[in-house]
C-alpha cells in the first residue's frame, strides 16, 4: 500500500513539474516580450532579420493561399517560378504554424509573437520529460534543468529564425528514444520523434541524425564499469546497434516523402558549391568562447558572426565542472562524458568539422547552428552531477576546486576576449574576423559572471537541501536567463506593428486594383517596386519578398531556396543579385519587362502609383527559334539584352548607344565619400575617385548604364547634379541602372564614387529607342500564348499561333525540372530558350525559360507541373510507414505479451 501511495505521489508531483516546465519559460517570455512592447502586448513587432525579411512572407502566402483554396507546389511569387517544396520543407512545416490561421493577414505578426513563446516553453516541457524518464527522478529542482535549456544561448541567439526551435523541442525525445532502444531494446519512440524531427526542418534534422550516432555510442559504453574492447561492446548491444540502424533508416524513408523533392529542388539552388576552405583543419574560434559560459555573453549586434552561445545559466556551468571533480562519479564515466563533450566541442571548433554539421555548407550569417547539442549534453551532464548530492558527497578541498576551476576558466575567456579577437583582425581583417572582433562580451561582464559563480556555490555546497535554498537557485537562473535574452536582443530594430497594419492595408488595396491577388490568380507579373510596407521596418526592407506577402506573380524572391537557374537568369539579364540567396526588381528595362511578362509596375510613392505597360506582350508568345541559341554571359548585361533583340527580330539599333562626349576623374574628398554608407566604406576616401561622365543620348527613350565592375558606389550616384541612387543598396554589386526617361540628342552629366580608376573603360550606356519597341512589341503580341480560362500556376493551357518564322513558343517560367508539355495533345520535349552563364559564385552555364517547338497554324498548347521525386518519395515513405507499424508491433508489442504469458520453466 505505502508503495503504491508513494508512486501515486511521484505521479502527481511529474505532473506538476510538467506543468511547471513549460509555464516558467512562458512566464519569462511573456515578461520579456512585455517589457520589448512585442505585440500583443505593445506596438512593436518582429519585423527584423530573417522574421520580417522571410518568415512573415512565407507563412502569410501559405496561409492567403490555403484559405483561398488556391494553393500549388508551384508558385510564379518565388522569383519568376519555382517549386514550393523545398521552401515549405525548410520554413514552414511545423504544426505551431497552424496557429496563424487564428489571424487575419494584417496580424499575422502578433502569431509569430506567440509560436516562438509556445515553441520555447514547449522546448522546456520536453526536457522535463526527458530528465524524468532517463533518470527516473523526479521533484521540483528538475525545473533548474529544464528551463535552462529553453533559454539557453542558442535560443537568445536564433528565437527569431523560429524554424530551428522545433529541432530543440524534439532532441530530449529523440535522446530518450535513444535510452529506451539501449536499456530496453525498444526503437519506436527513436524512430517516431526522429522522423518527425526531420518533418520539422530537415536541415536540423540531419544535424540530430549526426548527434544521435555519437550519443548512441555513448550510451552503450556508458556502463561498462571498466574499460571494454570494441568487440566486446559490439556483441553485448548487438540488438541494440541492430535496432538502432533499422529505426534510423525507417526514420529516413518515412520522411523520404519531404527528403527526396527536397533534395532534387536544393540540388538547383546555387548552395551547392565546393569551397575549398571550408575544408580546413583551422580552428574557428580560441579560450574566448569560455566567456560565453557568463550571463549576456552575445548581443543580436553581434549576430552575423560570434562566438558559440554556450550560455546556460551560471548553477548548469558549476555543476558541469563538479561532475568531474566529484568522488561520486566514477573516472572511467568521466573519461567518457569527457570524449563525447569533446567530440561535439571539436564540431563546432574545428572549420571542416563544422562544415560537415552544417550540411557541408559554412553558414552565411548565424553561425554555430549545432551549439545546442553542446548546451544539452553539458546540461544532462550538470543533471547528473546534481544527482550526486555534491554538498554531502564532496569535501571542502574538492567544492573550492570546483569554484577554482570556474572562475579560472571565465577568466581566461574574458582575458582572452580582450586580446585574440582584436589579434585575429590584425593577422587576417577579412569581413568575419571585423564581425567576430565586434561581437565580444565587455570585460565588466567578468565580474557579473564571477559573481554569480560565487553565489551558486555557496548555495550549492550548503549541506542541508531546502526548498527555500532552491528556490533561490531558481530565482538566480531564472534572472539570469531571462535578463541575457533580454540583452541579446540589443540592436534589434523591431518592426512598427502599427505601420505594418495600415501598410499592409493600402498595399493589398492597390494589387487589387491591377488584379493581382485575385483568388484565381492572372499569370501575368507585377513589379511592385516600393510599397509602403517598408514604412513598417526600423532597418532596411529591400521588398524582395513582397511577392510572397502579397501573394502576386513578381520577378524577386529572397530564400535559401532559390533556384541559381532562374537566378542567374535575370542577374545576366541586369536584375540586382547580392548573392544566391537574393534577387532583386531592381535592373529592369523595358525589354526585361517583355521577356518576364511584366504587365504593371507598381511604385506607392509615385504619382500615379500604377504604370501600365505598353511593352506587354503577353505571357509567352511565339518567337524564332534562334531566340533558343542564345547565350547570355555574366557582367555584360546590356549586350545580353542587345542578343535578345537581335534574336526577336527587332529592328537594328532598337538599344542605342549612348555617345560618350567626356569623362573626368579625381580623388573623391571627405564630402564625396559622406555618400558612402558606412557598411560600404573599405579604405580612406583619399583611396576613392569622383568620376564624371558626360554623354548624348541617342534614342527617345529610358536611358540605362551599366558597369561590369562591381566597385561603383551606387548610393553617390548623379544625374545632373541631382542624386539618383537606387531603392535597393546594391554597391559592392552590378546591375543595370535607370537614368529615366530621355529625349534623343539630350547631354546630361553622371557622376558616381568608386575604388577603380579603370571603370569608366567598362561602363556601357545605352537608350532604348520607345517608339520603336512599342510597335515591335505589338507585333509580338499578335501570337501571344491565349491562354484559357482553366489555366493555373501549375497547369498552363492555351493557344499560339506558329509561323515558319516564328516555331517556338516562348513561355517565361525557368525550365526546371517538373514540367512536361504538349502540343495539340502530343507530348513534345520542352527546350531551354536562351541559356545563362554565371561566373560567381562558380563558372556554370544553365538553361534559360521554357521554349515548346510549335507546328505551323494554331497550337493548342498545355504545360503540367510535378514535383520531382514527390511521387515516389510518397511511395517509399509509405512502404517504411507499414514496415516500421509491422516491427514495431513485433519487438514492442508481440513480444513483451508472449513473454509474459509464457509459462515459467519447471
Amino acid at each position: 500500500m505505502k508503495q503504491h501511495r508513494d508512486t501515486l505521489t511521484a505521479l502527481r508531483v511529474s505532473r506538476w513539474v510538467y506543468g511547471g516546465a513549460f509555464l516558467i519559460p512562458f512566464a519569462i517570455m511573456v515578461l520579456v516580450f512585455w517589457h520589448l512592447k512585442i505585440t500583443p502586448f505593445g506596438q512593436r513587432n518582429l519585423l527584423f532579420s530573417d522574421m520580417g525579411a522571410q518568415y512573415v512572407p512565407i507563412l502569410e502566402y501559405l496561409r492567403t493561399t490555403i484559405l483561398s483554396g488556391h494553393f500549388h507546389l508551384f508558385s510564379l511569387s518565388l522569383g519568376t517560378g519555382s517549386g514550393l517544396i523545398p521552401l515549405l520543407t525548410y520554413y514552414v512545416i511545423s504544426p505551431f504554424n497552424l496557429l496563424i490561421f487564428l489571424f487575419p493577414a494584417a496580424k499575422i505578426t502578433t502569431a509569430l509573437t506567440w509560436i516562438i513563446i509556445l515553441k520555447i516553453s514547449t522546448i522546456g516541457f520536453s526536457m522535463a520529460v526527458f530528465l524524468r524518464h532517463a533518470f527516473l527522478k523526479t521533484g521540483w529542482s528538475l525545473l533548474l534543468f529544464s528551463t535552462a535549456f529553453s533559454l539557453c544561448g542558442f535560443v537568445t541567439m536564433y528565437f527569431y529564425d523560429m524554424m530551428w526551435l522545433d529541432a530543440l523541442i524534439w532532441l530530449p525525445i529523440v535522446a530518450l528514444g535513444l535510452h529506451r532502444l539501449v536499456h530496453h531494446h525498444h526503437f519506436g519512440l527513436y524512430t517516431v520523434s526522429l522522423t518527425i524531427t526531420i518533418l520539422s526542418n530537415y536541415y536540423m534534422g540531419y544535424m540530430t541524425c549526426l548527434f544521435s550516432v555519437l550519443y548512441f555510442v555513448y550510451l552503450i559504453i556508458e556502463h561498462q564499469t571498466t574499460p571494454t574492447p570494441f568487440k566486446t561492446v559490439w556483441q553485448m548491444h548487438w540488438p541494440a546497434i541492430r535496432q538502432f540502424m533499422i529505426g534510423s533508416v525507417l526514420a529516413g524513408g518515412m520522411t523520404t516523402i519531404v527528403l527526396l523533392p527536397t533534395a532534387l529542388g536544393m540540388l538547383l539552388t546555387g548552395k551547392n558549391s565546393v569551397i575549398t576552405q571550408n575544408y580546413a583543419l583551422s580552428p574557428l574560434f580560441g579560450p574566448e568562447v569560455l566567456a560565453q559560459f557568463g550571463p549576456a555573453g552575445s548581443t543580436y549586434s553581434g549576430h552575423l558572426y560570434h562566438t558559440p552561445s554556450v550560455f546556460m545559466g551560471t548553477l548548469m556551468f558549476l555543476l558541469l565542472i563538479v561532475y568531474f571533480v566529484s568522488p561520486r562519479i566514477l573516472a572511467v564515466e568521466k573519461k567518457r562524458t569527457m570524449w563525447l563533450l569533446l567530440a561535439m566541442g571539436l564540431g563546432l571548433l574545428i572549420t571542416v568539422l563544422n562544415t560537415a554539421w552544417h550540411m557541408f555548407q559554412q553558414p552565411a550569417g548565424f553561425p554555430f547552428r549545432n551549439v545546442y547539442f553542446f548546451t544539452f549534453l553539458a546540461i544532462v551532464t550538470a543533471y547528473r552531477a546534481w544527482q550526486t548530492h555534491p554538498a554531502q558527497t564532496m569535501n571542502d578541498p574538492q567544492k573550492v576546486l570546483a569554484l577554482v576551476w570556474g572562475a579560472g576558466l571565465l577568466t581566461i575567456g574574458f582575458v582572452a576576449v580582450k586580446i585574440l579577437p582584436k589579434l585575429y583582425y590584425k593577422m587576417e581583417p577579412t569581413y568575419n574576423n571585423s564581425l567576430y572582433f565586434h561581437s565580444q562580451p565587455a570585460f565588466h561582464l567578468l565580474w557579473l559572471a564571477l559573481g554569480l559563480l560565487l553565489l551558486n556555490t555557496m548555495l550549492l555546497f550548503i549541506s542541508e537541501w531546502r526548498p527555500v535554498r532552491i528556490g533561490l537557485m531558481a530565482v538566480i537562473i531564472f534572472a539570469e536567463l531571462g535578463g541575457s535574452f533580454l540583452v541579446g536582443t540589443r540592436g534589434i530594430g523591431f518592426g512598427s506593428q502599427t505601420a505594418f497594419t495600415k501598410a499592409y492595408r493600402a498595399d493589398t488595396g492597390l494589387l487589387k486594383q491591377v488584379g493581382a491577388t485575385k483568388p484565381k490568380p492572372n499569370l501575368h507579373r507585377v513589379e511592385f517596386l516600393h510599397s509602403t510596407i517598408s514604412e513598417a521596418y526600423k532597418g532596411a526592407y529591400n521588398h524582395y519578398n513582397d511577392p510572397l506577402l502579397f501573394n502576386y506573380n513578381g520577378i524577386s524572391s529572397y530564400s535559401s531556396t532559390l533556384e541559381e537557374q532562374a537566378r542567374v537568369f535575370q542577374h545576366d539579364l541586369g536584375y540586382l543579385s547580392p548573392n544566391v540567396r537574393r534577387i532583386s526588381p531592381q535592373g529592369y528595362t523595358h525589354v526585361t519587362d517583355t521577356l518576364l511578362g511584366v504587365k504593371y509596375r507598381l511604385n506607392s510613392y509615385k504619382t500615379p502609383p500604377i504604370t501600365p505597360l505598353t511593352t506587354y506582350a503577353g505571357f509567352g508568345f511565339a518567337v524564332p527559334e534562334r531566340l533558343g541559341r542564345v547565350q547570355l554571359y555574366d557582367q555584360d548585361a546590356l549586350n545580353n539584352q542587345r542578343k535578345v533583340l537581335d534574336a526577336l527580330g527587332a529592328p537594328a539599333n532598337t538599344l542605342a548607344a549612348a555617345s560618350i562626349l567626356n569623362t573626368t576623374q579625381r580623388r573623391a574628398t571627405k564630402a564625396d565619400a559622406a555618400s558612402i554608407p558606412d557598411g560600404t566604406k573599405a579604405k580612406p576616401a583619399g583611396d576613392y575617385y569622383l568620376q564624371t561622365i558626360t554623354l548624348r543620348v541617342n534614342a527617345t527613350g529610358l536611358l540605362h548604364g551599366y558597369s561590369p565592375a562591381d566597385n561603383i558606389v551606387y548610393s553617390s550616384l548623379k544625374v545632373n547634379g541631382q542624386k539618383a541612387k537606387p531603392l535597393t543598396n546594391a554597391d559592392g554589386y552590378r546591375y543595370i541602372m535607370n537614368f529615366g526617361q530621355r529625349t534623343k540628342g539630350t547631354v546630361l552629366k553622371i557622376s558616381y564614387v568608386t575604388d577603380d580608376p579603370r571603370a569608366p573603360q567598362q561602363n556601357q550606356f545605352a537608350s532604348l529607342n520607345q517608339a520603336v519597341y512599342r510597335k515591335f512589341t505589338k507585333k509580338l503580341a499578335q501570337q501571344r500564348f491565349k491562354l484559357g480560362p482553366t489555366s493555373g500556376v501549375s497547369w498552363i493551357s492555351g493557344t499560339v499561333t506558329g509561323t515558319a518564322k516564328r516555331q517556338l513558343l516562348y513561355v517565361p517560367i525557368p525550365m526546371t525540372p517538373g514540367w512536361t508539355a504538349k502540343v495539340n495533345g502530343k507530348p513534345v520535349k520542352i527546350q531551354s530558350a536562351m541559356h545563362a552563364k554565371s561566373l560567381v559564385p562558380v563558372i556554370k552555364n544553365y538553361p534559360g525559360m521554357i521554349g515548346i517547338p510549335l507546328q505551323r497554324g494554331e497550337n493548342k498548347v498545355t504545360l503540367t507541373y510535378q514535383t520531382p521525386g514527390l511521387k515516389l518519395g510518397a511511395l517509399i515513405s509509405l512502404a517504411s510507414l507499414a514496415l516500421f507499424f509491422v516491427l514495431w508491433f513485433m519487438s514492442e508489442w508481440l513480444r513483451p505479451l508472449e513473454a509474459r504469458h509464457a509459462k515459467p520453466k519447471d
